[in-house]
């Protein structure tokens, strides 16, 4: 079976941590893998509010997500705290890939990687839209 494969980037610029909660737990007693997709998306918003973008919208354009690969690499417990670093690569006409590294406070390991590819999208024309100035220039884009 081929695996994915993620190149994190040398340097993360932001992170937020969160804490695993009871209700994160699923039965075999560690945090659900559907829950490192929602801390993730979270993790995108406070990136994204850190970077000057305190709306979802750009110019009209949304960011959205259209793919994602997240590798496991630990488990996570209840009362972990996670911190998730966060840093933006690999740019493009529509858009740019998101990077995380998630890791475990309580054990100190990397509980999870992950990438995010997020374009951008025009909701009144229905299609892909290419990166708003705006975005070109918090990011350092030419």
């Amino acid at each position: 079976m081929a695996r994915v494969k993620i190149d994190l980037p040398e340097r993360f610029e932001f992170s937020a941590e969160f804490e695993v909660r009871m209700a994160d737990i699923n039965a075999g007693g560690h945090m659900g893998n559907h829950l490192f997709v929602a801390l993730l998306n979270e993790a995108h918003l406070k990136y994204m509010q850190f970077k000057g973008f305190p709306e979802l919208m750009v110019d009209g354009k949304a960011m959205i997500n259209a793919d994602l690969a997240l590798i496991y690499k630990s488990e996570v417990f209840y009362g972990d705290i996670l911190s998730i670093e966060v840093a933006a690569g690999d740019f493009n006409r529509y858009g740019l890939d998101l990077f995380f590294r998630v890791t475990s406070k309580n054990s100190g390991r990397v509980a999870a990687i992950a990438k995010m590819g997020m374009v951008f999208f025009d909701y009144t024309e229905r299609r892909v839209a290419e990166i708003p100035a705006k975005v070109k220039g918090i990011f350092g884009i030419s």
